[in-house]
């Protein structure tokens, strides 16, 4: 099985394209994907900051955590697009667990470390089994 991007956006900003922040800047970006070919996309997030951003937080908070964050020195739209592309491209696996599971080593997946509650007879089978 295999992936593809519905879309690439960001909730923090309209026009990706002519982003230009400036030196400073840290970007949270979600990307749509789902099965080729297939209907239904779910949501893997990640952020993209400039190395000048990371050094302030660094010197702000001493320790910064940098899971999910891509970092570029200026903002470039068809970069991330490209990098995105590449990884979806690389994420490949027999169902679309498995290729969202890929997905999510770069970006934070929606049902990341979901699990599905118990059926109301799973519930009542614990509860009356002696």
């Amino acid at each position: 099985m295999e992936a593809e991007l519905r879309s690439l956006f960001s909730t923090d900003v309209d026009d990706l394209a002519s982003y230009a922040p400036g030196e400073t800047f840290c970007l949270s970006l979600r990307a749509l994907i789902g099965p080729k070919g297939a209907p239904g996309e779910e949501s893997f997030d990640f952020e993209v900051c400039s190395p000048a951003w990371l050094a302030a937080e660094v010197k702000r908070e001493n320790l910064v955590s940098g899971r999910f964050c891509l970092f570029m020195v200026n903002f470039d739209y068809g970069a991330v697009e490209r990098y995105v592309a590449k990884r979806i491209a690389q994420a490949t696996g027999n169902d679309w667990t498995e290729v969202a599971t890929k997905l999510a080593r770069w970006s934070r997946w929606e049902f990341e470390d979901y699990v599905e509650p118990p059926s109301a007879r799973q519930i009542l089978s614990k509860l009356f089994k002696r």
